[in-house]
């Protein structure tokens, strides 16, 4: 009988990386913490995986969008993600770098947007407000349409 490969989640993958890393440091001779060199490369193991991560979701992205997964509109499909030259491509550029430094915020990684990103989520929360303002004031409006003219088939509901 063949054997079932589980594959570990996410949560198991940081559980065990947690645990090698307090194993290393309960091995050590002198039970110092791990040396700089051993920080950097720590982070620097962090930082490629959130990267990796980044190009996996750039890839899954372009083809939920333009292989038609998320919408019937074929008008998606032809989008670019890679060149450039496309307004969707800055667009995108911004999206994974985005994305990327929100993996490296969750695991405590600096990132040169992440107060930008803080700015930015002010900015649309406070956007969100107004527009939730603007809505419920549109609400409460009456709008009557009364031409001072006549429109051309206005007795066509007499016959």
């Amino acid at each position: 009988m063949a054997k079932i490969i589980k594959f570990p989640t996410p949560e198991e993958r940081k559980k065990k990386a947690l645990h090698d890393h307090n194993e290393k440091l309960r091995k050590s001779s002198d039970g110092l913490p791990p040396t700089l060199k051993e920080s950097y490369e720590a982070a620097q193991g962090a930082s490629d995986e959130c990267v990796e991560m980044t190009q996996e979701m750039l890839s899954y992205m372009e083809h939920v969008i333009q292989d038609g997964v998320l919408s019937d509109w074929k008008i998606f499909e032809g989008m670019e993600f890679r060149n450039e030259a496309y307004p969707e491509s800055k667009d995108m550029f911004v999206l994974v770098n985005i994305f990327n430094a929100m993996l490296n915020r969750y695991l405590g990684l600096p990132h040169d947007l992440h107060r930008e990103m803080d700015r930015l989520h002010l900015k649309i929360k406070k956007t969100a407000e107004q527009n939730e303002q603007l809505r419920e004031k549109m609400e409460q409006m009456e709008i009557f349409f009364d031409p001072e003219f006549d429109l051309d088939g206005d007795d066509d509901d007499n016959n």
